[in-house]
């Protein structure tokens, strides 16, 4: 069963290293389930959410959220490419992290707009 908060990775890392976390909730909308995903730190990179190494197992140095690459997914691309072992799973982020990736979905202004429109939808941010 997918969950908000799993995180995943592309087999053939040549193609895309990061780590992706689904931050959407896929039972609420398994068409369009809403994943970012943890890039290096750098001054002028999104500062939304900055990740430090301690805070997941994958994060060996200071990182943050990219949620200018953030991206949509359906739950039976996800299964199907699972399944044929193009990614790997890995550890969930915790319920913390996830409440901090989600608090700076709703302040970064990079995320797309119909993006952060599913995530207001299923009452994951909101927008004052």
């Amino acid at each position: 069963m997918v969950r908000k908060g799993d995180t995943f990775q592309l087999h053939n890392a040549s193609i895309d290293s990061h780590l992706h976390i689904i931050i959407s909730d896929p039972s609420l909308n398994t068409d369009r389930i809403v994943t970012v995903n943890f890039t290096s730190w750098r001054e002028d990179k999104d500062q939304s959410c900055i990740v430090e190494s301690n805070e997941h197992p994958f994060i060996t140095h200071r990182s943050c959220i990219d949620y200018r690459r953030e991206q949509l997914i359906s739950l039976s691309d996800y299964e199907r490419v699972m399944e044929s072992g193009n990614l790997i799973s890995h550890d969930p982020v915790s319920e913390v992290l996830l409440k901090r990736i989600l608090a700076g979905a709703e302040i970064s202004p990079h995320i797309p707009l119909g993006n952060r429109q599913i995530l207001i939808d299923q009452g994951l941010i909101c927008i004052d």
